[in-house]
């Protein structure tokens, strides 16, 4: 993928490095502008918006001007391909879809799911594998602070990521590969353990491997990780798989 702007892990631009000189718009308000403007790729950000989430809280009495440098300064660093355009009282960046990393994770993954839900198991892992390729780690725009509007934004893109990590788990139990579903539910509940799917996934999993014990130890886990963050028990969809699971 030719993309522009990257910002599923560290925001950079191009091939440039994640961080340092070589792609210095990426430093403070600059990156949050450049985010924000993203996020709503070929949309107009009003500029109330963009000063909402530059800032925590009441914003300084310069904000509007402080925005203004930063749009020049992002200016002067933009692609070719890509443009930073004033328009009523806010700013459009355009750009085209497939030259925004977020964009083309997006789009791969809606159309795993798509694939999944026909019952081509083989292109959905394809398609699924190819868009969480595009992530480094597992947080967007690592680094920018979420103020405002960027706190619903970048945690619908990790929550995305987190939906794709799941579909691929089921990819891969329907083509009968149930130790990659495993891989990729483990290292999901190491960091979500409140994640039934994940929970019923990796149930799944252990049941098409023959391992009971690992059935049942994995269900018992689910509901001490439920009690623990929550105090309360699974939701009773898991209980019920868990007994279908283990009575065949």
């Amino acid at each position: 993928m030719d993309a522009s702007f990257r910002m599923l892990g560290r925001v950079r631009q191009g091939d440039a490095p994640a961080e340092g000189a070589a792609a210095e718009f990426v430093g403070g308000k600059a990156r949050g502008l450049l985010v924000t403007l993203l996020l709503q790729a070929n949309r107009m950000v009003t500029m109330d918006r963009v000063v909402e989430a530059l800032w925590d809280g009441e914003p300084p009495p310069s904000a509007v001007a402080n925005v203004r440098t930063h749009a020049s300064l992002l200016r002067r660093h933009l692609e070719r391909g890509a443009g930073l355009v004033g328009a009523g009282g806010g700013y459009v960046l355009e750009v085209a879809p497939e030259r925004c990393d977020h964009l083309v994770f997006l789009d791969r993954a809606a159309d795993g799911r798509t694939a999944l839900r026909a019952g081509d198991s083989a292109k959905a892992a394809e398609l699924l594998t190819s868009a969480l390729t595009l992530w480094d780690g597992d947080r967007a725009a690592v680094g920018v602070p979420r103020h405002g509007p960027l706190m619903g934004w970048l945690g619908h893109l990790e929550e995305e990521r987190l939906r794709a990590v799941e579909d691929l788990a089921d990819a891969y139990l329907r083509l009968g590969e149930p130790r990659a579903a495993l891989r990729e539910v483990n290292a999901l509940l190491a960091v979500s353990p409140l994640r039934d799917r994940s929970w019923a996934l990796r149930m799944r999993a252990h049941h098409a491997l023959g391992e009971r014990g690992s059935l049942a130890e994995t269900y018992r886990a689910a509901v001490l990780a439920h009690h623990n963050e929550l105090g309360v028990d699974p939701d009773d969809q898991l209980r019920r798989l868990f007994e279908e699971l283990v009575a065949g």
